[in-house]
């Protein structure tokens, strides 16, 4: 089980505009990496690794938007997640019950 602790930031807090705008561009470099991720998947039938998609992406301004940490813990994250989704199918497919 995870706990998670929960913190609710108020719009008149001096810290929102800030976490937004990481929000924000966090959001923006997972969908523009998905979509890499995904459209090679689909067509060339081939799964982008974390470093294949970091040097396909990092001269975008979705990665240069954050920190450089940052944006490759998203990247680390996205690739985490695609091979969850492999293990999972692999995983139906041997055991369909």
């Amino acid at each position: 089980m995870q706990l998670v602790e929960q913190h609710v930031i108020s719009k008149s807090d001096p810290r929102y505009a800030a976490i937004d705008t990481a929000a924000f561009a966090s959001k923006n470099l997972y969908n523009a990496a998905n979509y890499f991720v995904r459209q090679s998947f689909i067509h060339q039938d081939k799964y982008l690794g974390y470093a294949e998609i970091f040097h396909l992406i990092k001269r975008y301004e979705a990665y240069q938007a954050l920190p450089r940490k940052v944006s490759n813990d998203v990247l680390r994250l996205l690739d985490k997640i695609w091979k969850s989704y492999f293990a999972a199918c692999k995983a139906y497919c041997e055991h369909p019950e």
